[in-house]
């Protein structure tokens, strides 16, 4: 018998963040901290059985005028186990914090307003809060692309226009930076990097600049000291094939298998003036390299996925049909979209990529002007709304990256200001589970390979007072913690008309919950 999917909201006493919350019996596992708006200032980062670490800038400075940081520790009951402030000065963003080997891993970044010491990394051991702080320059206007940690090392990925991109290599042992130079002559970006946590090895994608008919991609993999193991120039695309997203995973000492999507538009998606994602996708390819030689390419268009066609709600999307036969559904029928992959994880003996399909949305506002007699006239101009969410792909290759099987979640009502990816898989006794949170409630559903074991089923956010009513969720996101338990945070606007305090409030909240 197949079980159903349930999130259980665990139910305990809390202790406060910053202040006592309605901490009483039969209240879900749940904390709360006051804010102004849905501004993200949050950064949670599940730690394991270590607990729970929230990082954030308070509004407060130390003697020197710097801005100080703050890291907290939660317990698994939401308590808070410690919590350490750390000055850095002004104009330093949190890029990434990463959880790994019991210690959490900080990179910020000073875009703009400090020229030496631009980039640094807070280590903070997580069993007592000690703190260790690396610097290194950057050159000015660098941007940073990609984070990834191992066992005894993190990396950061630094794109500096006009020169060589480089990754940061930061050793857990001795505190030390290494830099790891690519090796290609040409100015390159880097598209991705992982690391193969038994042996250490790292493997980034990184491209050259210029168009997408013009760009070239290399595979290259490297120790964290910085010595260069391998560099292969990918050969296997041409004009109606061109990279948008690529992903390495190290299968085994003498085989590499990379996975990503490509496009058939060499025109760079562009929202409100900037770049978002490259070229659109048409579908999905893989790529295998054995023994430091491509072995074979594969390529698969959305249109041959199953129920391909059946969440596209664009009004330009409903006059596309499919056709009957392989010729009418070659390019004409193809249909492009902007996607937010997922790395490459390992489920059994397949690789899983899963993809999100969005578009930018725009609406119509009409106001009436005069002319110079001062006659009126309408004028009409569009307005950006968001970013809406389609549906996820997903797809299962093997070793050889043959495409196994696809499936896929709709992204219901999903209009957002930011772009971030939603969709969280895990894998189950049954399969594997997707899920997203959205208005207030978690989407989910269980699949194995191409059939649908559970269709998807919606559960509540449980708020501390069963008279809440939520009347707007924000930025929310669900995570993974340990075993069977996870994390769902976000910003809601509350309003309970018995309780004065929440009449109308503005929250940060996270609740703890279980999954069987």
């Amino acid at each position: 018998m197949i079980k159903p999917l349930v999130f259980t909201f665990l139910i305990a006493c809390l202790l406060p963040f910053n202040q006592l919350l309605m901490a009483q019996d039969n209240k879900p596992v749940r904390m709360e901290i006051p804010v102004k708006d849905d501004s993200d200032i949050y950064k949670v980062v599940p730690c394991g059985q270590n607990g729970l670490s929230i990082i954030y800038l308070s509004s407060d400075t130390d003697e020197q005028q710097n801005m100080l940081w703050v890291a907290a520790l939660l317990d698994t009951d939401l308590k808070e186990t410690w919590r350490k402030s750390f000055p850095l000065p002004k104009g330093f963003v949190l890029e990434e914090a990463l959880y790994t080997n019991n210690r959490l891993i900080c990179f910020l970044h000073s875009p703009r307003g400090v020229n030496e010491d631009n980039f640094r990394i807070i280590d903070i051991r997580l069993e007592n809060g000690e703190l260790t702080e690396t610097t290194r320059t950057v050159p000015e206007k660098s941007g940073v692309a990609y984070f990834s940690a191992g066992e005894q090392f993190a990396v950061a990925g630094i794109n500096i226009r006009n020169e060589e991109s480089v990754i940061l290599a930061y050793n857990f042992n001795n505190s030390q930076i290494s830099v790891i130079s690519p090796g290609v002559s040409e100015n390159v970006v880097i598209e991705s990097i992982s690391i193969d946590k038994p042996t250490g090895v790292i493997s980034a994608v990184i491209r050259t600049l210029g168009s997408a008919r013009k760009r070239a991609y290399y595979l290259v993999k490297s120790h964290s000291n910085g010595q260069i193991i391998s560099n292969l120039q990918l050969s296997k695309f041409d004009d109606n094939r061109m990279i948008n997203t690529a992903f390495a995973y190290r299968v085994d000492g003498n085989t590499d298998l990379i996975i990503g999507s490509y496009g058939r538009s060499s025109r760079a998606r562009t929202i409100e003036g900037i770049e978002s994602v490259g070229v659109a996708s048409t579908g999905f390819f893989s790529v295998v390299i054995r023994n430091n030689t491509e072995e074979n390419a594969n390529f698969y268009e959305f249109t041959d996925f199953g129920n391909f066609f059946r969440y596209l709600r664009r009004p330009s999307d409903l006059n596309i049909r499919r056709g009957n036969n392989r010729n009418e559904r070659g390019r004409d029928y193809s249909m492009d979209h902007d996607i937010l992959a997922h790395e490459v994880f390992r489920w059994k003996d397949q690789f899983v990529f899963i993809a999100e399909a969005y578009y930018p949305e725009y609406r119509s506002v009409t106001t009436m002007v005069y002319d110079y007699y001062g006659r009126p006239y309408p004028s009409t101009y569009s307005v950006f709304e968001g970013f809406r969410y389609l549906t996820t792909f997903i797809a299962g290759f093997d070793q050889t990256g043959n495409l196994l099987w696809n499936n896929d979640l709709e992204l219901r009502n999903i209009l957002s200001q930011k772009l971030k990816r939603r969709v969280l898989a895990w894998e189950d006794t049954e399969g594997l589970v997707l899920a997203y949170v959205n208005d207030g409630k978690i989407t989910s559903k269980l699949i194995d390979q191409d059939k649908t074991i559970e269709s998807p089923v919606s559960s509540d956010i449980e708020s501390l007072s069963p008279r809440d009513r939520i009347f707007d969720d924000a930025n929310s996101s669900i995570e993974q913690w340990y075993n069977n338990y996870f994390v769902v945070y976000g910003y809601q606007n509350i309003r309970n008309s018995y309780v004065s305090s929440r009449s109308n409030k503005n929250v940060f909240y996270i609740n703890k919950m279980a999954y069987y």
